[in-house]
């Protein structure tokens, strides 16, 4: 090696030392959780490169000196925030941007350095409360106040550390300083131990329900109750201590249901959490699993709008297999609209045809025709499955905003192939071709609970559907089985889990131990609707059905039935609501066959067409495709769509 080489060498090696031995910062690897042979990810390889960006700056003196470059590669952190905010290396980098600064402050004497320093600091605690980087980012902060010598700002920092982490690492380092520098100020008295944090709200709203969910480190005791003047709801969390962040905190909420939402520290092992009630007629108080939330479910009384809910009409209003548009006013001679018919679709059993399909405005009628013939009467729903008719087929719901949810996403894989196809990757494809094929074939809106490789907690995927009004919701997952054999599609709705199988499957996608399961199937049985449990199995009986026949039109499928089971991502929704396990991931065939996007676009309009066969038996009033109103896709502004 040249001496030029040995010396660039060695200026390396030195640099490596020195941020090895700096008790000021700490290592800037990448949590345990991630191993080396996960796929690259956005976030992961931004966060790499802001890494390798300041191990350049430290490896050269030249650049050392300026604070261009040092401010560059603090940018380069910010970014992997600003870009990824639900990445789980956001914490790391909060910190590692605060800790430059923080020696920015130190060798370009600059005070402005040092309050940025602090406000990273102060971010990731606030932002990211379950942060394990949460601890170190409050004692730098507490450095900080030290090494100025402020006296009101380091006893301000120092109870901020307390307050936050009574019992951490550095707890006792932290009320020796207080001692120095305030010997007469009183300390904070520690909480009783053990006790489980709170530390997150979030709350989504629709027309007719709200949900709130609380995070917190483990399950606790709980006891609630519904009071009356004013009218309120309160949940008293058992054996809890609350985050400063939510101290005493009131959320406001303003949706004609709550009034707000307020929280704090009622007893010392005690938070209580209070929804002010607007107008309620019913809630649910439940836990979810993995990680541990509660949610708090309230629902208003159902008043259907004249727009999406209609007594069947003594002239017919044009619809979209079921979907109302916002103008039915017919062409622009002022003629009814003429209905269509959707080809290729067998009807559910007890449904009856729809009306024939008339020509086109402006097409030449066919011969036989001398003039047009009168609209028909609409024609009454047909029963559902249980030979009854539902509240939505007695007043001739219509259809218009479908939710698209991708299961898993971020980091959560789902199951993944033998050969790498990741259920997440899979599901996503076909969710994308399926809005696509919604808005062309339908009219409707199309909302995407994620569009990207982003996680969403399954709480917030019915949440979303609540809140956007939506009419039908429809998650779309991938199957695996310890037998590579096993194929298939299946298709479940919210219930009891009534066979191993649907046990297992349940346990899988809502990522919890079976024996979880069994306390879940009593949460199921104490929430679910009955209102929307005909619709939502009718639903499931018919995209199993296009689903198994359009997929046997070219390859060899076993249809495995209609199933249920307690899933969370089902569990509080408004509309009927299935979950399709589109094909097993784990068989290595059918893997090879996943990989195609020819296979995966047979997926998608097979689900289209169990969506459309559904429609068409909920209302047989008079069909006809949306060619005035805007066809539209969403993605969700829920927490994961960033």
């Amino acid at each position: 090696m040249s001496p030029p080489g040995r010396r660039a060498a060695l200026a390396v090696l030195a640099a490596a030392l020195s941020l090895a031995g700096a008790p000021d910062r700490p290592a800037q690897a990448a949590p345990a959780r991630r191993t080396a042979s996960a796929p690259a990810r956005p976030d992961a390889a931004l966060y790499k490169e802001a890494q390798t960006a300041e191990s350049s700056l430290r490896a050269s003196p030249r650049r050392g000196a300026k604070r261009s470059e040092w401010e560059a590669v603090v940018l380069r952190y910010r970014k992997v925030v600003a870009r990824y905010p639900r990445s789980g290396y956001c914490d790391n980098a909060l910190l590692a941007a605060g800790n430059l600064y923080r020696e920015m402050a130190r060798r370009f004497r600059s005070p402005r350095y040092r309050e940025d320093a602090a406000g990273a600091y102060r971010m990731l605690v606030a932002e990211y409360p379950s942060s394990s980087l949460g601890d170190d980012a409050l004692w730098a902060a507490v450095e900080l106040t030290r090494e100025v010598g402020d006296r009101r700002r380091l006893a301000d920092s120092a109870r901020a550390y307390l307050d936050t982490y009574p019992e951490g690492r550095r707890a006792s380092q932290v009320k020796t300083l207080l001692r120095a520098r305030e010997p007469a100020t009183p300390l904070p008295s520690p909480p009783p131990p053990g006790l489980a944090r709170v530390f997150d709200l979030r709350a989504w709203s629709g027309d007719s329900s709200t949900r709130v969910v609380l995070d917190l480190e483990r399950k606790v005791q709980l006891q609630s109750d519904r009071a009356t003047n004013p009218d309120r709801l309160w949940v008293d969390l058992v054996g809890t201590r609350l985050h400063p962040n939510l101290a005493r905190r009131v959320f406001p909420v303003g949706d004609g249901l709550l009034e707000q939402v307020r929280i704090a520290q009622n007893r010392d092992d005690v938070v209580r959490v209070v929804l002010d009630f607007k107008d309620v007629w019913e809630h649910q108080v439940f836990y979810l699993d993995d990680p541990p939330r509660l949610v708090i479910d309230v629902r208003g009384q159902v008043r259907p709008s004249p727009q999406v809910a209609q007594a069947l009409p003594s002239i017919p209003s044009r619809r979209v297999n079921g979907m109302v548009p916002s103008d039915t006013t017919g062409d622009s001679a002022g003629r009814p609209a003429a209905p269509i018919a959707i080809a290729g679709v067998d009807r559910l059993p007890g449904s009856r045809p729809a009306p024939a399909q008339a020509p086109r405005a402006g097409a030449p009628p066919p011969p036989a025709v001398a003039a047009a013939a009168p609209t028909p009467a609409p024609e009454p729903p047909a029963t559902n499955r249980a030979g009854s008719y539902s509240l939505a087929r007695q007043l001739g719901l219509g259809v218009r905003r479908i939710v698209i949810d991708a299961g898993h996403g971020g980091h959560d894989p789902g199951t993944i192939g033998r050969g790498g196809l990741q259920e997440k990757d899979l599901v996503l494809d076909v969710a994308l071709r399926l809005d696509r094929l919604v808005r062309q074939d339908l009219g409707a809106d199309a909302i995407l609970t994620r569009s990207t490789d982003v996680f969403i907690p399954l709480e917030e995927r019915t949440a979303i559907a609540n809140s956007r009004g939506a009419d039908l919701f429809l998650s779309i997952h991938a199957n695996s089985s310890r037998n590579a054999g096993a194929r298939g599609i299946e298709t479940y709705f919210l219930s009891f889990a009534r066979n191993p199988h649907a046990e297992a499957v349940a346990a899988r996608e809502n990522a919890i131990s079976p024996a979880t399961l069994k306390d879940l199937q009593n949460l199921v049985k104490a929430i679910t609707f009955n209102s929307k449990v005909d619709e939502s199995r009718d639903f499931a009986a018919a995209v199993q059905e296009r689903m198994v026949a359009g997929v046997r039109q070219e390859h060899v499928v076993r249809d495995r039935g209609v199933h249920t089971a307690p899933f969370y991502v089902l569990i509080g929704a408004n509309m009927p609501a299935v979950l399709a396990e589109i094909a097993f991931v784990s068989n290595p065939e059918d893997e090879r066959r996943l990989r195609t996007a020819e296979y995966r676009e047979v997926l998608a309009r097979s689900l289209l067409s169990g969506v459309k066969s559904y429609l068409e038996a909920l209302n047989r009033t008079q069909m006809r495709q949306l060619t005035d109103a805007a066809q539209r896709s969403t993605v969700s502004g829920g927490s994961g769509a960033r």
